[in-house]
């Protein structure tokens, strides 16, 4: 297995997911500041949307998606319960949170990241990242209701949702969003950080 990622980006969950796996890959960090990068022109042409993460799974098949590349690792590591069994009720609450985290913290966060490059227009820039602003908060205060009396996610058990939730929600500080209101977010990315995996991605 190898993973192409940049490091800090949602491509480094994966990285994440890999090492609490114990499973063998091989990882491969992208400076797209760097044109002499061989690796740059190489992910470009396994993934024509020129994004990260690029995974290639141990059958030669390209995974461009953290959902999928999470699923994928968890799958190849069942015994190290990254994901409860499929059929499980466990296993969609794992898959809802995936999707939250794809589709809406993500997705905010990205907005306040591409706030500046949506217009020349000053005001439209100052609107979107009001807005952006505004659901980030919500969808963190949301984060934080449910982590009441849990140590991760799903309860007790560190699972893949947690990797990517970790690596999006720490995106807070390159925004100059303050997590103080979210008191069991910040217990929550603290307890996270101390994991090995973590430790030794970051």
């Amino acid at each position: 297995m190898k993973l192409y990622y940049s490091a800090g980006s949602c491509s480094t969950s994966c990285h994440i997911a890999l090492e609490e796996s114990g499973l063998k890959y091989e990882a491969i960090g992208i400076d797209w500041d760097n044109d002499k990068d061989p690796n740059v022109g190489l992910v470009k042409k396994l993934n024509p949307l020129g994004t990260l993460p690029v995974f290639i799974t141990d059958e030669g098949k390209v995974l461009n998606q953290n959902v999928g590349i999470h699923t994928y690792i968890a799958d190849k590591a069942r015994d190290k319960n990254l994901l409860p069994p499929v059929g499980t009720d466990e296993r969609a609450e794992a898959y809802t949170w995936l999707g939250f985290i794809n589709s809406d913290l993500h997705k905010s966060f990205g907005m306040l990241f591409a706030a500046d490059s949506v217009s020349s227009d000053q005001a439209v820039k100052d609107q979107v990242k009001k807005y952006a602003v505004q659901k980030t908060k919500d969808y963190l205060a949301f984060l934080d209701d449910r982590l009441k009396g849990k140590d991760y996610l799903l309860g007790k058990t560190f699972t893949v949702a947690d990797a990517y939730c970790f690596v999006v929600t720490n995106w807070a500080k390159w925004v100059d969003l303050p997590l103080d209101p979210y008191k069991n977010v910040q217990s929550y990315l603290g307890r996270v950080f101390e994991r090995p995996s973590v430790q030794k991605v970051y």
